[in-house]
C-alpha cells in the first residue's frame, strides 16, 4: 500500500450521480449498477491515480482482473454508491475484504488519506511476507481487513522478489568481472525502479532495499 492522491472527479459522475443514486434508492435493489459506478471513464481515472495498481496491495492490474470497490460498503451507506471519494480500484483479492461489522475501514490504513510516511510506520515485510511493523495494531488490522497476507498475494510478491534477486545477482556478477565495489549510477536506477510508485509492490521493495542498505 502506498499513499494515493485523488485526481479530479470524472465528468460522468458530476453529471449523472444524483440521478443514478435516486434511481438506485427507488429500485429497492441491494447493489447499484456496476456499469455506472465502474464506468470506463471512472476506471481510467482510478487507474491513473494508482499507476494501474490495486489501491490496497499494489498488484499491477494491467491484464489482471480489476474491480471498482466501494471503500465504505453499500450495505453500510447506499448514499455513497456513486461518490467519487468512495470509489477505489481493487484487485480480485482485496475487493473480498473483511466486512465493516468485523473490521471497520476506520480501523485500517486508507491509501487515499494516509501518506507513505504513515503507512510505512505500520506495515513492513520479511521478504515477500507482509507484517505489522513493531506489532502495530493498525498495521495488523489493515493486513486482516484486506487479506494482504493470503497465499495468492504471497505468491505474487514472491515472483517479483525473484526478479529482484536476479537483477542483484547480475549486478554482482558485473561488479566481480569489473573488479569494483560500488554500484554505478545506472545500476542504482535499475534497483530503485523496484521501489518507484509505478512499480508493483513498491512498499515491499522500499523496505527490502532499505534492509540491504542500498
Amino acid at each position: 500500500m502506498r499513499g494515493i492522491q485523488r485526481l479530479p472527479e470524472p465528468q460522468i459522475l458530476i453529471d449523472r450521480k444524483a440521478v443514478w443514486l435516486a434511481n438506485f434508492l427507488a429500485s429497492g435493489n441491494k447493489r447499484p449498477d456496476s456499469s455506472k459506478y465502474a464506468h470506463t471513464s471512472v476506471k481510467l481515472q482510478l487507474n491513473s491515480m494508482s499507476h494501474h495498481k490495486c489501491f490496497y496491495c499494489e498488484t499491477k492490474l494491467k491484464g489482471n482482473p480489476k474491480e471498482v470497490d466501494h471503500h465504505i460498503e453499500v450495505s453500510v451507506d447506499k448514499n455513497l454508491s456513486f461518490e467519487w471519494t468512495n470509489l477505489y480500484l481493487s484487485c480480485d483479492n482485496c475487493n473480498n475484504k473483511i466486512p465493516h461489522n468485523s473490521i471497520p475501514i476506520t480501523d485500517a490504513l486508507d491509501p487515499c488519506i494516509d501518506d507513505d510516511h504513515t503507512i510505512g510506520e505500520h506495515l513492513s515485510f520479511n521478504k515477500e511476507l507482509i507484517e505489522p511493523l513493531n506489532n502495530s495494531p493498525l498495521g495488523l488490522r489493515t493486513i486482516q481487513k484486506y487479506r494482504l497476507d493470503n497465499e495468492l498475494l504471497d505468491m505474487r510478491r514472491l515472483k517479483q522478489v525473484s526478479l529482484f534477486q536476479d537483477v542483484l545477482l547480475e549486478i554482482r556478477k558485473n561488479q566481480i568481472q569489473e573488479v569494483r565495489q560500488h554500484l554505478t549510477a545506472d545500476e542504482l536506477i535499475i534497483i530503485n525502479r523496484f521501489q518507484g510508485n509505478d512499480s508493483p509492490y513498491s512498499l515491499m521493495f522500499k523496505v527490502l532495499i532499505n534492509k540491504i542498505g542500498l
